[in-house]
């Protein structure tokens, strides 16, 4: 089963989403934007990260989520793009030197044989 990488972004101040389970992004000027934010928020299932702040972006999930954020789409569409190519951290690994064991035990055993014949 394939799975895919759980990456955030920051809609809001305090609010971060799961970018990878993002479905749409609507500017609030659209009329079916505004319809869909009305509807959610008389249902009570908006999540509106907006704040004090004017809605800019409804954001709609795979899960059928809407999520009412201040940011622009331009803006939204940056961070998801910074965190797509964002490197994972790595710790720093010192190099190994591996020593094979058998070619460790040919020299013991040729230089035993070497003081043998002394």
């Amino acid at each position: 089963m394939y799975q895919i990488p759980l990456r955030f972004i920051n809609v809001s101040d305090d609010v971060a989403i799961c970018a990878t389970r993002i479905v749409a992004m609507m500017s609030t000027h659209a009329h079916q934007a505004r319809a869909l934010t009305s509807k959610e928020r008389q249902a009570g299932t908006l999540i509106n990260a907006c704040g004090n702040k004017k809605q800019e972006t409804t954001i709609i999930m795979d899960n059928g989520a809407v999520v009412s954020s201040p940011l622009s789409i331009a803006r939204l569409q940056t961070a998801i793009r910074k965190e797509e190519t964002k490197e994972p951290k790595r710790k720093s690994s010192k190099r190994m030197t591996i020593y094979d064991v058998y070619d460790e035990e040919k020299d013991t055993e040729e230089e035993l044989k070497g003081t043998d014949e002394v």
